[in-house]
């Protein structure tokens, strides 16, 4: 039998839900949860279940209610002491005692995986319940402060960001959340994001409190103020190898450099079979050592947008309507996730949670990435058409057919204002503090200042022909253009581009592990593009069509479908 009170009561017995009774009894058995194996007085429970409305039958009520659960759990289950009941339970019976052993024993992230939503959410407005409550929330967001420190150390800071941005929303008081969010950011280049971090800690520690932030944390902006080196995040042979890149391009001429890249991937490659192909459906990890196909983990039906945060990538499933997420540490499918019959069109992760555009419906949905569902719906235009999402400059931002650009605030889900491409945008992503959208039907990228887009774009830079994906990095934006077979570079600084083929019909843009990487739809492939030599130096067969493509964990995730 096991009991679950890291989210609503539950009751399973061979994986099947036991039905406990009402409300009484369901609140009985909570009290005795949370003092599972140590006897709780008569008088401690009557006073749980009725507070100060005491009917004259509480004593004989009780009495029916522990009847009544012995009948669900069986007559062992609840033994009568002198003082009061006892519920008896085996280790491991009820989940928050496996969640403390699990993170005990460093499995923090099958810890947190017990975690179903609120602690004992049927009864978050009962007295009883509220000390328990913030004492279970604690220990989850302790978990998850562990959990960083873990990614931190192991040096996938790009993929906490997300994840510790909404955290730190969510908990601006916790100064450990903040000094991890500023350590990320500051290796993952955003030095400037990391300092403004510290200042808007430091301005609620002083409003609310009147205290400034501890000499930890204040010695953690003076380290990035300095770049100390001791922040630097940790390296393997192969990262430094990559840092090295663009001192062997000066030192060496191109030729030679060709050639290094040549023989460092042949090294590479004769380390690791990797796989033929990736499977229809399926989500194939290209390591990009080696440039072979590594693992492939299946996904639902027709696959398309990708995305990576929150310690996993997520795919949107078109046939099937739904979410897949994969654990990027175990490369498997750790969850699914309902989009109550929407089609993901566009996804998104930051701000605390999973953003998805559902473009034939003109909605948009958050989901919440510990709790696997979704938490709220809001609906942003009528008119059905393509949706697209990303995060930035502390908004959500998204963009539909009718050519509308949305800014929405992630906590309260309220349109904070919109402006018009004048065109179909296909894509968009912030990058330098503005809006840059890829608009299909002009084959343009319209730059948006974030403080004032409503008075519509700062710049239109024409691009290759219907623009399907945009991402930023390598000190550029990199736009994969469909009709053209091109992917653009822009430089955000001067405007300047540059049109560099790739393969046939790129439908996917991402950039890292050194590289720019294109998701070619019309010949199965995907190019490694040179971001410093702005050319393709590789080309992996994945054997079938891709729709999206996305990096996280030092690898690259290729989400393929059908022919």
């Amino acid at each position: 039998m096991e009991f679950r009170i890291l989210g609503p009561l539950e009751v399973l017995e061979d994986g099947r839900a036991l039905d406990v009774g009402g409300v009484k009894q369901r609140a009985l058995l909570a009290v005795l949860l949370l003092h599972a194996n140590r006897v709780v007085s008569t008088d401690r429970l009557i006073e749980a279940l009725w507070g100060e409305r005491l009917p004259e039958t509480a004593q004989k009520a009780l009495q029916v209610y522990v009847s009544q659960l012995r009948k669900a759990l069986g007559r062992d289950r609840i033994v009568t002491r002198l003082s009061g009941y006892e519920l008896i339970v085996e280790p491991g019976q009820v989940d928050v005692h496996r969640f403390q052993a699990l993170v005990s024993q460093g499995k923090v992230d099958e810890a947190l995986s017990l975690w179903r939503g609120q602690p004992l959410a049927d009864f978050a407005y009962e007295a009883f319940a509220q000390t328990e409550i913030a004492r279970l929330d604690e220990l989850r967001l302790a978990a998850l402060e562990r959990r960083a420190e873990t990614e931190l150390a192991a040096g996938r800071h790009e993929g906490l960001i997300g994840e510790l941005e909404g955290l730190v929303q969510q908990h601006p008081l916790r100064e450990r959340l903040c000094g991890q969010l500023m350590l990320a950011l500051y290796r993952s280049g955003r030095q400037a994001e990391a300092l403004e971090a510290y200042q808007r800690t430091r301005r609620t520690l002083v409003d609310q409190l009147g205290i400034e932030p501890g000499p930890a944390l204040r010695e953690l902006e003076h380290k990035i103020l300095n770049q100390d080196d001791s922040l630097a995040a940790p390296r393997s042979a192969l990262d430094a190898t990559r840092a090295a890149w663009p001192r062997l391009v000066a030192l060496l001429g191109a030729a030679v450099v060709l050639g290094a890249a040549a023989a460092i991937a042949f090294l590479a490659t004769r380390t690791s079979s990797g796989l033929n192909g990736i499977p229809p459906n399926a989500v194939g990890v290209v390591d990009p050592g080696s440039n072979r196909i590594v693992a492939a983990i299946p996904v639902g039906i027709r696959p398309g947008p990708v995305a990576a945060g929150a310690g996993s990538v997520w795919v949107g499933n078109l046939q099937d309507r739904n979410l897949t997420r994969i654990a990027v540490r175990e490369r498997a499918t750790a969850a699914t996730v309902s989009l109550d019959n929407r089609t993901p069109t566009g996804i998104a992760v930051g701000a605390g949670a999973v953003w998805v555009a559902h473009g034939l419906r003109g909605e948009l949905s958050r989901v919440d990435p510990q709790f696997g569902q979704i938490t709220r719906t809001v609906k942003l235009t009528d008119r059905a058409s393509t949706g697209s999402v990303t995060v930035g400059a502390g908004n959500v931002w998204a963009a539909y057919g009718d050519s509308t650009l949305s800014r929405i605030q992630p906590n309260s889900m309220r349109r904070a204002g919109s402006a018009l491409t004048g065109s179909i945008p296909a894509a968009l992503v912030v990058a330098g503090g503005d809006v840059w959208v890829a608009n299909s039907g002009d084959a343009t990228v319209q730059r948006f200042d974030t403080a004032t887009f409503e008075e519509g774009p700062i710049r239109a830079i024409s691009v290759g022909g219907r623009p399907a994906a945009i991402a930023y990095g390598e000190g550029a934006l990199w736009v994969a253009n469909r009709a053209d077979d091109t992917v653009t570079r822009i430089d955000p600084r001067t405007y300047a581009t540059q049109d560099i083929p790739v393969g046939d019909e790129p439908a996917g843009v991402a950039v890292g592990a050194g590289a720019v990487w294109v998701a070619n739809s019309g010949d199965a492939t995907v190019s490694r593009l040179d971001p410093v030599l702005r050319e393709v130096v590789r080309t992996i067969d994945v054997a079938n069509p891709p729709a999206g493509i996305a990096v996280a964990d030092g690898v690259v995730w290729v989400a393929v479908q059908a022919p």
